[in-house]
C-alpha cells in the first residue's frame, strides 16, 4: 500500500524525494526555529516584494482602447523558443454586432526575451473594416481567461513552471483552458490557430481567471473558481443567495470528459481582507499550490495579489500578516489602481517572473486601457526563514536522506550558513558537524554544501535531520540533487 505523507506520520516523518526541492515556505519540514535565546519569532518566515517597473506590453490597437489588456496567460513554448502571451480584451461595441459574438476575446503577443514583445497580425479575425489583427480567439459567446499548458521537455534558461504533464495533453501540443459561457478546452499545433470547445468541463459560466493543475498525489485535475453552481448573487432566488466571491475547489481524475462533481469552498475572505476573493491563479511546483490571490477591496474597488500555498490543495496558508505579493502601485502609477496576475510562474534564469496586468482606475471607475507588466523575485524566492545579528538555528524534521549532494538556496551575502547533519535523536553523525561544514558566505539559489572529510551522499537512506546555523541570512529552500 502506499503512504500518502501529505501530512505527518506518528513520528513526524518527512518524505523528501532526490531533485525536489524543500522549500521554507512555511514549517512543514520544519522541528523547531531559533536564536540565541532560544526565540522562535526571531526566526520567522518573511515574505520577499518581487521588483517592478513599466509595462512590457501597452494596449495601443484599436480593439484595445476601450479597457486594455487584461487577464494574461504566459506560457513558454520550448519547440520555437518563444514566450507566448495571450490577454483578454474587452470591447462592449462588439456585442451584438455580427460576427462578434460577445464582449470579450482573445488577443496574441510573442517574444524570445519576455520583455519586448510581438503583437503580429494573424489575419484570423478582423476588427470592423481592418483584417489582419492579432485577435486570436473570440469564442461562441465570449473568450474569458486563457490558460495553456505546452507539451515537451524544456531546456535552456527560460522554463514553464506549472505546466500539466504532457502525458495528459492527449497526444496535443497546446491545450487552452478557458471560458466561453462555460469552461471548456481548445487545442493547437502552433499556438495560433484554435480548435476550439475541444472538449466541456464546467457547464455553467464562471467569470473571472481560473487556471488547471495536475495533483500528481491525489491523481486529479484541479481547478480554483468562483461556486456559482450553488451561490448566486441579489438577483438569485433567496435560497440560492450567498457570496460568490470566494475561492472553491473543483476537481476531477479526468481530464477530457465533463467534470460532474460539485465545487468547495477553500478560501473565504476573512476580518483584515479584502472584502471579497476575486479569483485565484494556480499553479503546483516542488509538490505544493502556489495561489495568486486576488483580493477585491469594495471602498475603493481596488484588486491586489496575495500569495497563497497549500500542501494538499484543500487546507490553504498564507504568510503572517497578510502581505500583498504585488499590491497596487502609488497613486496615480499605470497600476495604482488594480492588479491581476497571470496564470503562472516563468522561470528566467535564476528568477521567476510574474506577468500581470495593471489599470490606474478602480474597478467601479470609467475604466482606462489596462497594460501588462512584470514582477520579478529570484527563484523559489516567495518567502524565507530569516536570521537577523543573533546566531539563528533551523532544525528539521526526520527524513530519510534521498541520496545525493545538498545544495541550499539562500542569501548569505551579509552573513553566513552553515550546517550540520545529525540522526533524528539529534545526536551528530561524525564528520558532519558545524566546524567542518563549509560557511556560505554569498547569494545563491543552488549553493552546494560541502565538509572536510565527509560526504552526505554515503548517508543515503538513513534518517537524518539537518540543522542550519546562520546569521544575518535568508534561507529559501534547500535539495538533493
Amino acid at each position: 500500500m502506499t503512504v500518502d505523507r501529505a501530512y505527518p506520520d506518528p513520528l513526524g516523518v518527512r518524505d523528501v524525494p532526490r531533485g525536489v526541492p524543500q522549500l521554507f515556505v512555511d514549517d512543514f519540514l520544519v522541528e523547531n526555529r531559533y536564536d540565541r535565546n532560544f526565540l522562535s519569532a526571531n526566526v520567522p518566515h518573511v515574505a520577499h516584494a518581487p521588483r517592478r517597473g513599466d509595462p512590457v506590453l501597452l494596449p495601443d490597437r484599436p480593439w484595445e482602447a476601450e479597457q486594455g489588456c487584461g487577464y494574461p496567460g504566459v506560457v513558454f513554448d520550448p519547440h520555437v523558443q518563444l514566450l507566448r502571451l495571450y490577454y483578454t480584451v474587452y470591447h462592449k461595441i462588439n456585442q451584438g454586432r455580427p460576427g462578434y459574438p460577445g464582449p470579450y476575446f482573445l488577443c496574441y503577443a510573442q517574444s524570445g526575451d519576455g520583455l519586448s514583445w510581438d503583437k503580429s497580425d494573424l489575419g484570423l479575425f478582423p476588427w470592423g473594416s481592418q483584417d489582419r489583427t492579432n485577435i486570436v480567439l473570440q469564442g461562441e459567446r465570449e473568450v474569458h481567461g486563457a490558460n495553456v499548458h505546452v507539451a515537451g521537455e524544456e531546456e535552456g534558461r527560460i522554463r514553464n513552471v506549472g505546466c500539466l504533464p504532457t502525458r495528459f495533453l492527449d497526444g496535443h501540443r497546446m491545450v487552452m483552458y478557458y471560458s466561453d459561457a462555460g469552461h471548456h478546452l481548445a487545442t493547437s499545433a502552433d499556438g495560433i490557430h484554435w480548435q476550439e470547445r475541444a472538449c466541456q468541463l464546467i457547464g455553467n459560466r464562471i467569470d473571472c481567471f481560473h487556471t488547471l493543475v495536475h495533483d500528481e498525489r491525489r491523481h486529479e485535475f484541479v481547478s480554483y473558481l468562483r461556486n456559482k453552481l450553488i451561490f448566486g448573487g441579489r438577483s438569485a432566488p433567496e435560497e440560492l443567495q450567498g457570496n460568490t466571491r470566494a475561492i472553491s475547489r473543483l476537481a476531477s481524475p479526468n481530464l477530457w470528459s465533463a467534470w460532474n462533481a460539485m465545487p468547495t469552498s477553500v478560501l473565504i475572505p476573512d476580518q483584515g481582507d479584502g472584502e471579497r476573493f476575486y479569483a485565484m491563479s494556480t499553479f503546483r511546483y516542488a509538490g505544493i499550490y502556489w495561489g495568486l490571490l486576488h483580493h477585491f477591496t469594495e471602498d475603493p474597488q481596488t484588486l491586489e495579489v496575495e500569495l497563497a500555498f497549500s500542501r494538499d490543495g484543500i487546507d490553504w496558508r498564507r504568510l503572517p500578516g497578510h502581505p500583498r505579493l504585488i499590491p497596487v502601485g502609488v497613486p496615480g502609477s499605470w497600476d495604482g489602481g488594480m492588479i491581476m496576475a497571470a496564470d503562472r510562474v516563468i522561470e528566467v534564469g535564476e528568477e521567476w517572473w510574474i506577468y500581470y496586468s495593471g489599470a490606474d482606475h478602480f474597478h467601479d471607475a470609467t475604466p482606462t486601457p489596462k497594460a501588462i507588466g512584470v514582477a520579478r523575485l529570484r527563484k523559489e524566492g516567495f518567502a524565507s526563514l530569516r536570521a537577523g545579528n543573533e546566531q539563528s538555528y533551523v532544525v528539521t524534521r526526520p527524513f530519510r536522506w534521498p541520496g545525493g549532494q545538498l545544495y541550499v538556496n539562500a542569501n548569505a551575502s551579509a552573513g553566513s550558513v552553515r550546517v550540520r547533519v545529525a540522526d533524528p535523536g539529534r545526536r551528530l553523525i561524525p564528520g558532519f558537524d558545524y566546524q567542518s561544514s563549509n560557511a556560505f558566505s554569498d547569494d545563491a539559489v543552488r549553493h552546494p554544501v560541502s565538509w572536510n572529510g565527509a560526504s552526505i551522499a554515503d548517508l543515503e537512506g538513513e534518517m537524518i535531520r539537518l540543522e542550519f546555523e546562520f546569521e544575518r541570512a535568508d534561507l529559501f529552500a534547500f535539495e538533493a540533487r
